[in-house]
């Protein structure tokens, strides 16, 4: 079985990284290890994974969320995993969407796989969110008490498409952009590398990091992300960004703000 590092960024907002470190306990439909990257939390969230027995990074200071996203990079560079998940903190994972993240690595040339959410959880992105894609799953993909009913839920349709022969209904597709709420590379992403030894733009402290990165690195190879549609990952939309500074998007971005903030 492939093993996957799944690295989810912190800052503060501990109550919902228990949350997703509940859900991750019911998944068992691949192998994997967890590693949190801190960006300089005042809560008890290094605490707390430290208890759980959670491989942290700990930073001396808040450098911001391509600087974690780096670490977690680098990390995974210099493992033997054969693939790589960054997310944020405020999502649920139901059991059986990852498999069917890494089938599509498996059948597509993809260097990034990303899944659905609900249109909320996508914000900017709506093709990513699955109410573009399957009706009437606009009120379960709302709540985060019905993830793991409406992966199950995908994972039926799929069932039913392969006894009729129509599974191509269900192909995954290469998209413009991805949303950076949860996205997944395999290796082949180490050839993107900066010779400074970054992946990630560090000039974009909190935001535009994934935009960049398709502009910068994905397009000018002919590579793109792809959408997997029989998977789908629950996102509290703003919870680790917008609901926890004022102005958030003003500031995201202004170093001395990021190395000030409390």
């Amino acid at each position: 079985m492939s093993k996957i590092l799944f690295c989810i960024t912190t800052y503060n907002q501990l109550e919902y990284t228990k949350y997703f470190y509940d859900s991750m306990q019911k998944v068992d439909d691949v192998s994997y290890d967890l590693l949190v990257v801190d960006d300089f939390s005042s809560d008890e969230t290094v605490e707390w994974c430290k208890d759980n027995g959670i491989n942290v990074i700990e930073k001396e200071k808040p450098e911001g969320l391509t600087h974690s996203w780096n670490l977690a990079y680098n990390y995974f560079k210099d493992s033997s995993y054969d693939y790589l998940i960054i997310a944020n903190n405020d999502v649920l994972v139901p059991n059986g969407a990852l498999s069917e993240l890494v089938s599509v690595f498996e059948r597509y040339p993809a260097s990034v796989v990303v899944p659905m959410s609900s249109k909320k959880g996508v914000g900017h992105n709506p093709v990513q969110a699955i109410d573009a894609h399957f009706q009437g799953t606009t009120t379960q993909s709302e709540d985060p008490q019905a993830h793991q009913a409406l992966q199950d839920m995908l994972m039926e349709y799929k069932k039913v498409l392969k006894e009729k022969k129509d599974l191509f209904m269900l192909d995954p597709f290469r998209m413009k952009h991805f949303n950076g709420f949860f996205f997944m590379f395999n290796r082949n992403v180490i050839n993107y590398e900066d010779p400074e030894g970054w992946l990630f733009d560090p000039s974009n402290l909190m935001v535009k990091n994934e935009d960049t990165f398709n502009w910068r690195v994905l397009l000018v190879h002919d590579d793109n992300a792809w959408m997997c549609k029989t998977s789908f990952i629950y996102h509290w939309k703003g919870v680790s960004t917008g609901k926890a500074f004022d102005n958030f998007k003003e500031k995201a971005n202004n170093k001395e703000w990021i190395n000030n903030r409390q």
